[in-house]
C-alpha cells in the first residue's frame, strides 16, 4: 500500500520537471505576409526536419541546421513545380518568415525567400546583454 503513494509522488516530481520549449533559446518559423510591392505571397511550411506540420506556425525549434519542405500556395501547376527544400541555420531567439518571391505566375516561377527578426521575449530572457 506505501508503494502507490511513491509511485504517483514520483511520477509528479518527473511531470514538474519536465522541460518546456521555452526554457531554452529557440527559433521559430512563421508564414510571411503578402507584399504585392514585393511579388511575394504565403507559402505552405509543410515539414521540418521531415516532421509534417499540422499547424501554419512552427512552434518552437532548436538553434541549428534544419531543412524545410515549403510549398508555394498556388492552385497551377504541377505539384513538383510548387515545392522546394530549404536549409535553415536557425539563430538561437530568431524568428524566421518565409515567403515565396516570384517573377511569373502562369509559369510558376518563384524562390523562397526568409526574412529573420528577433523574437523579444526570448532574447529578454536568455541573451539580456544584448
Amino acid at each position: 500500500m506505501k508503494v502507490m503513494p511513491l509511485l504517483v509522488g514520483s511520477l509528479l516530481a518527473a511531470g514538474c520537471a519536465a522541460v518546456e520549449p521555452f526554457d531554452a533559446p529557440y527559433a521559430l518559423v512563421e508564414v510571411g505576409p503578402i507584399s504585392a510591392a514585393r511579388k511575394e505571397l504565403p507559402l505552405i511550411v509543410n515539414a521540418i526536419d521531415g516532421d509534417y506540420l499540422l499547424n501554419p506556425r512552427s512552434g518552437p525549434i532548436r538553434p541549428g541546421k534544419h531543412l524545410l519542405e515549403v510549398q508555394f500556395s498556388t492552385q497551377d501547376g504541377p505539384y513538383w513545380k510548387r515545392k522546394r527544400m530549404v536549409d535553415l541555420d536557425a539563430q538561437p531567439c530568431t524568428r524566421y518568415r518565409i515567403v515565396a518571391q516570384y517573377t511569373n505566375l502562369t509559369h510558376v516561377e518563384w524562390t523562397p525567400v526568409i526574412y529573420p527578426e528577433p523574437i523579444g521575449e526570448c532574447v529578454a530572457k536568455f541573451q539580456p546583454d544584448k
